[in-house]
């Protein structure tokens, strides 16, 4: 991104820092109910990858004269209307937006819409601004993450924070391979 922004949008960078502070929230109250060193390594990295996006957000802002495009309005139609079904749902089954499975499948909707966008974007006008180098980090950071979470309700059971988390980083991993596929396709 340092060089072009090609594919990229500021819908997908947004979206994906409220993605983080959700599960950081989910990691950190899963933390208080039942702390150890991995909920608290697992707390660590959200808080690092929050920082990050915010740096990368801020370098898509300098870099950019064209900031909201067509694609980042059908990114925020699309994930919209899945958070309000996230959020009806819940209300239907008496859950409110604490609830942390409710928090989960709105960070699904949160990361996983954007990045199906993305791939369609990457597909409609390229993708020089994702790197190789991003592509791989991507996976290797949500597995990471993931293999955090998924040892957490090894050690620690499967609460709702936990399960939430779990939720929403699988949502991540998929729509990521499907992001990645649509790089190979146009690189």
């Amino acid at each position: 991104m340092m060089t072009t922004t090609e594919g990229v949008s500021i819908s997908w960078l947004s979206f994906w820092g409220i993605f983080l502070l959700i599960n950081l929230s989910l990691s950190y109250r899963a933390h208080r109910i039942q702390p150890s060193r991995v909920t608290l390594q697992t707390v660590i990295t959200y808080a690092t990858w929050t920082t990050a996006m915010l740096l990368d957000t801020a370098i898509y802002l300098w870099r950019d004269a064209m900031i909201w495009t067509q694609i980042d309005t059908w990114t925020a139609i699309f994930a919209f209307a899945g958070i309000s079904v996230t959020l009806f749902v819940g209300y239907r089954h008496k859950l409110t937006i604490t609830d942390p499975l409710v928090r989960g499948y709105l960070a699904v909707f949160f990361k996983g819409v954007p990045q199906l966008t993305l791939a369609y974007n990457i597909l409609m006008v390229g993708g020089a601004g994702v790197s190789i180098f991003g592509i791989l980090t991507g996976h290797i950071t949500i597995c990471s993450r993931l293999g955090q979470v998924l040892m957490s309700l090894r050690e620690a059971g499967w609460d709702r924070n936990r399960q939430g988390s779990a939720i929403s980083e699988i949502a991540n991993e998929g729509s990521w391979i499907v992001t990645t596929i649509a790089w190979f396709m146009v690189v």
